[in-house]
C-alpha cells in the first residue's frame, strides 16, 4: 500500500477518533514534564554540584597556632589518606580592594568610569594557590599570562552592594573588558596582614598603594561555585609579587614581616581533598594531629548542600522515570480502547483486503500524527515556561541565577522528550497487533 494511501486513511480514520484530544494532551503533558520539570531539576542538581566539586569547595585552611608546620608535620598531613596536595600560603591569597580607574590604550574606559565616580566600588582578589586553576570562557588563562592579569566574572559587578539580595542590577559584560587594565587601591584604610610568630598572633597594618592589573580573560561566575560578580582572581605569583610589594611598604614592621616571610613554618597551609566526600575523614584526621583548621572550607558550603544535590539528583530521575511509566500506562489504555472502539471500521478494511500489517500501518501512523500534534504543543508551552523562568531570575537577584536554564540543557531533554513520545504510540500499536488479528470481517456488523 502507497504511502500516500496510509496518510489519507490514517487522516480519514482520526476525524472519527473521539480518544484523539485527550491523547493529544497526554503527549503535550508527556512533553512539559521531561522538557521542564526535568530540565530544571537537572539546571539546579548541576550548579550544586559544580559547587560541591569546585577546588575552594575542598580546601581546608589551617593555622600555626597549636602546631607549627615544619617538614614533619606537613609530611604527616600529606600521608593523611585523601589528601590531594598541601600548599604554603605565601601570597596575598584574598584581600578587598577599591577601583580607581580603568583605562586601555586609548585612555580611560568611560563607559564604566562614570559608574566608579558615581558609585563605591568593592571587588574581592583571589590569588590562585597550588593545583588550582580557573578556566576561561574568553580570553586567556592566568597560567598562559604574564604576571599582574587578572581574569574577571563574565557578570562584572565591582560596586559596593549587596548583589544577591538586589534585584535587576545592570551587570557589566565582562568580555568587553579584555585587554583593559584595573587600577585598584586599599582605600583610605589601608590593608591588614595577620601572622603568627611563634608565640602569638599579630596584625600589621599596611599603608594603601595602587596595583595595576590587565584584564586577560572572563570566567564563567557560576552562582553556587566559582565566584560572584565582584570576585577577580589572579595567579599565584602576582599573589606572592604583591605580598612582597606590601611588606616592602610596611615601614616600622618591615623587619618582622621580612622575618615572618622566611620562616613558611609559621604560614597557614591550604590543604586540599580529593573529594567533597572526605572531607570529614581528613578534618577528624587533622584534629588528632592538633592541627588548628578552620571551621568549613574556602568556598563556605555548607553541610545541607550535598544533601540537597542528592535530592535534586533523584528527583530528576523520579519526575522522568514518573512521566514516562505514567504516560506508557494512559496511551497503551488509550491506543486498547481505540482499537476496540473501532472494531466495525477495522472489520470493514479486512472485509475489503486490507491485511493486519496495512492496518497496523494505517493505525501506527494516525497515532503518530496525534504524539506529533502533542509534542508541538508540549514544546510550544514548555518553551514559553522556561523563557519566563529564565526571564524572570535573570532580572532577579544574583542569587536566583540558580534557576536560569541553559537553553542547550532545554533543548537535549526537548529531544528526549521528543523520543520518548514519538516511541511509546509505536510499543502500543505493537502491543495491540495481538487484537488486531483477532478482529474479523463479521465485527463490522456487529457494531
Amino acid at each position: 500500500m502507497k504511502l500516500s494511501t496510509v496518510y489519507f486513511l490514517s487522516k480519514a480514520n482520526l476525524k472519527g477518533n473521539k480518544h484523539s484530544t485527550s491523547a493529544t494532551v497526554i503527549a503535550a503533558i508527556l512533553c512539559i514534564s521531561l522538557s521542564v520539570l526535568s530540565v530544571l531539576s537537572f539546571t539546579l542538581s548541576k550548579q550544586i554540584n559544580d559547587y560541591k566539586y569546585d577546588f575552594r569547595a575542598r580546601t581546608i585552611e589551617a593555622y600555626p597556632y597549636n602546631r607549627v608546620f615544619d617538614n614533619k608535620t606537613l609530611n604527616d598531613i600529606k600521608n593523611i589518606n585523601h589528601v590531594e596536595s598541601v600548599d604554603i600560603e605565601d601570597e596575598l591569597r584574598v584581600q578587598f580592594f577599591h577601583i580607581d580607574n580603568i583605562y586601555d590604550d586609548s585612555g580611560t574606559y568611560g563607559e564604566i568610569q562614570k559608574s566608579i565616580d558615581e558609585k563605591d566600588t568593592l571587588l574581592s582578589m583571589w590569588s590562585l594557590i597550588g593545583n588550582e586553576k580557573r578556566q576561561v570562557i574568553a580570553g586567556e588563562n592566568l597560567d598562559e599570562t604574564p604576571e599582574f592579569s587578572c581574569i574577571i566574572p563574565h557578570l562584572f559587578y565591582p560596586f559596593d552592594e549587596d548583589v544577591y539580595d538586589t534585584s535587576g542590577l545592570d551587570y557589566i559584560d565582562g568580555e568587553s573588558l579584555i585587554g583593559k587594565t584595573l587600577v585598584l587601591n586599599e582605600g583610605s584604610e589601608g590593608f591588614n596582614i595577620d601572622y603568627f610568630d611563634g608565640n602569638d598572633s599579630k596584625r600589621v597594618t599596611i599603608p594603601s598603594f595602587e596595583v595595576k592589573l590587565k584584564i586577560v580573560g572572563v570566567y564563567y561566575a557560576s552562582v553556587t561555585a566559582d565566584g560572584d560578580p565582584s570576585l577577580i582572581y589572579v595567579s599565584e605569583n602576582t599573589g606572592k609579587k604583591l605580598l612582597k610589594t606590601a611588606v616592602e611598604k610596611s615601614g616600622d614592621s618591615y623587619n618582622d614581616l621580612t622575618d615572618f616571610l622566611n620562616k613558611p613554618e609559621f604560614h597557614n597551609i591550604h590543604i586540599t581533598v580529593d573529594d567533597f566526600d572526605n572531607l570529614s575523614y581528613v578534618y577528624n584526621k587533622l584534629t588528632d594531629m592538633n592541627v588548628s583548621v578552620v571551621e568549613g572550607t574556602e568556598l563556605g558550603i555548607n553541610q545541607s548542600t550535598p544533601v540537597i544535590a542528592t535530592v535534586f539528583s533523584i528527583l530528576s530521575y523520579i519526575i522522568t522515570a514518573s512521566a514516562f511509566i505514567i504516560a506508557l500506562i494512559i496511551i497503551l489504555q488509550s491506543s486498547k480502547n481505540a482499537i476496540e472502539d473501532k472494531k466495525s471500521e477495522i472489520g470493514m478494511m479486512k472485509a475489503v483486503g486490507y491485511k493486519d500489517r496495512q492496518i497496523l500501518s494505517c493505525a501506527t501512523l494516525e497515532q503518530l500524527i496525534i504524539s506529533f500534534r502533542g509534542f508541538i504543543v508540549g514544546t510550544a508551552v514548555s518553551a514559553i515556561i522556561v523563557a519566563v523562568i529564565n526571564f524572570v531570575n535573570y532580572h532577579g537577584s544574583y542569587a536566583n541565577r540558580i534557576y536560569i536554564i541553559a537553553w542547550s540543557d532545554y533543548f537535549i531533554f526537548t529531544a528526549i522528550a521528543f523520543a520518548v513520545v514519538m516511541f511509546i504510540p509505536l510499543l502500543s500499536q505493537f502491543v495491540a497487533l495481538h487484537k488486531l488479528a483477532k478482529i474479523q470481517p463479521k465485527d463490522a456488523l456487529n457494531e
